[in-house]
């Protein structure tokens, strides 16, 4: 089953920027989630801890450095979020600016917020379906977007943003791609950064609703149907644009 779960994540994982070539062996590695074969990282401990104060969210991530899977990608597997990242990867995109790493850690939180990182043991058991390609890039554009909210709400420049999201794309045909275009994601981050700079704050309501999510995912894993069915019913009432709740919750009754 792990191998599965593995291979998995290789197919489905929620990421910052394209394809780089990924090693695949140590990709496997971190995917396997050991995380006694790494260290902690404080400064991405502490730039989590500060894109969560933001929205007032409890630290329920597993953040995890790995190295050479060149990407930073957000996942979940049997109720636990994690955040796999490799250190190298972010400072080569964010040219070492510290506003720029931040960034791109936000980026996956707001994966994790908005509630995109469906459990892998649910894609193991064939419960949920791959998503589309234009369902994944909407998907990367609202990750822009609440990245660019936690930016201004820190007081970073969105110019670090605009940097990073212009090395890491192109204003190509993206109609086949699992990534937006580099104008529609720089239209995301400023309209993520406008929201932070005029005092409001969207993701109260949202993170409560991605908690729900989540405590409705572990529940189904357990096999409690009823119970599930509640969870996700909580995170609809709480935000009505999370549409995973309303595709799990709509399994739960077939």
């Amino acid at each position: 089953m792990l191998k599965r779960i593995v291979v998995l994540l290789l197919f489905v994982q929620v990421s910052f920027g394209q394809e780089y070539g990924n090693d695949i062996d140590t990709m496997k590695l971190c995917s396997s989630l050991q995380a006694n074969n790494f260290g902690t990282d404080a400064e991405a401990e502490r730039g989590l801890e500060k894109i969560l104060s933001v929205i007032g969210a409890s630290k329920r991530f597993v953040l995890q450095p790995c190295n050479n899977i060149n990407n930073a990608v957000a996942t979940a597997y049997k109720g636990i979020r994690y955040i796999l990242y490799d250190r190298q990867f972010m400072n080569s995109i964010s040219n070492g600016n510290n506003w720029g790493n931040l960034f791109i850690l936000a980026h996956e939180v707001g994966h994790h917020i908005n509630g995109h990182s469906l459990d892998l043991v649910l894609y193991a058991a064939e419960v949920v379906e791959p998503k589309s390609l234009s369902n994944k890039r909407q998907q990367e554009l609202e990750a822009d977007e609440f990245a660019g909210f936690i930016l201004a709400k820190l007081g970073g420049p969105i110019s670090s943003a605009n940097q990073t999201i212009i090395n890491i794309s192109t204003n190509s045909d993206d109609s086949y791609s699992t990534h937006p275009s580099r104008d529609k994601r720089l239209d995301a981050v400023k309209r993520g950064y406008n929201k932070g700079s005029s005092g409001r704050n969207q993701y109260s309501s949202t993170n409560q609703s991605e908690e729900f999510f989540y405590k409705g995912v572990e529940s189904e894993i357990n096999d409690k149907k009823y119970e599930a069915f509640g969870f996700y019913s909580k995170a609809i009432q709480l935000n009505s644009k999370l549409f995973e709740a309303y595709n799990q919750r709509a399994k739960l009754q077939v």
